[in-house]
């Protein structure tokens, strides 16, 4: 009788510690996996830091993370840097570069032009960092002339890298030549995937949010790009409006430096 009561305990016991892991397998891995594996999308949003304010307002009082590219040597340019990090979104600086056509009165102070020596162009980048408190990497305004050019665009990618900072190449020119030279560099880098509102109406920046998502599930993660100042009020309004379907679509909003992580196999988000 003792050994049948034994023999009924160790059968009992084996089936417990069965069923334990059976559930374990279960629950644990396949949550995990899901969270970790989840596409991103970071929204980069240029010209802040400018006297044309439009847009500005309703992308600091977004409660999702933006990453906000300012202006350097601006009228708002310090003000704005400070508003985003105190809201907690993520601050770059937006670098005037001179493109290869287009007016002069589009740069803004702080451009870095093809005639600057190296030296020029290192403490122009220095300066206008100064203006853009808790920035944590740039991108290009404009820029295609200075962006093709491996030589012009090293000196700004080695301060950038001197300083902890990473490089957004908003690729505006076909020919750029950041990211090759960013990994000769070796500083971290990105690039953009998709203008949102190249033309200023709602359905058209909501349709390019719509490819963002699209392209972020293809390759795990995505980077789209827009605008304050002129048409800032209808790109603020289309981006609010189409969380809830960003977030329908299984994908997740993050910051800029997340996406960088994520790309260079550095961090699983």
């Amino acid at each position: 009788m003792a050994r049948q009561r034994y023999i009924i305990f160790i059968l009992l016991a084996g089936l417990v510690i069965g069923l334990g892991l059976a559930l374990d397998k279960f629950f644990s891995p396949a949550r995990v996996t899901l969270k970790t594996n989840q596409p991103v999308l970071a929204i980069v949003i240029d010209d802040f830091g400018g006297a044309d304010t439009h847009g500005v307002a309703e992308f600091m009082a977004m409660d999702k993370p933006i990453t906000m590219a300012v202006m350097p040597n601006l009228v708002h340019s310090v003000e704005h840097s400070e508003q985003a990090h105190k809201r907690g979104h993520e601050v770059i600086l937006h670098q005037p570069m001179e493109p290869d056509c287009g007016k002069a009165s589009w740069l803004g102070p702080g451009a870095i032009l093809s005639s600057m020596t190296d030296e020029e162009i290192k403490a122009n980048f220095v300066k206008n960092l100064k203006t853009v408190p808790h920035a944590k990497g740039f991108n290009n305004h404009t820029g295609s002339k200075i962006t093709s050019d491996a030589k012009k665009i090293r000196p700004i990618l080695e301060v950038a890298k001197s300083n902890g900072l990473f490089v957004l190449d908003s690729c505006t020119s076909a020919h750029s030549q950041v990211i090759s030279v960013a990994k000769n560099v070796g500083i971290p880098y990105a690039k953009r995937d998709v203008f949102l509102d190249n033309i200023k109406n709602k359905s058209h920046i909501q349709k390019q949010i719509k490819l963002a998502c699209k392209i972020a599930k293809k390759q795990g993660y995505a980077v789209a790009i827009g605008h304050v100042g002129y048409g800032g009020k209808v790109t603020a309004g289309a981006v609010l409006e189409a969380i809830p379907e960003i977030e329908k679509e299984g994908v997740k909003l993050v910051h800029l430096s997340e996406i960088i992580r994520k790309s260079q196999g550095n961090e699983k988000i």
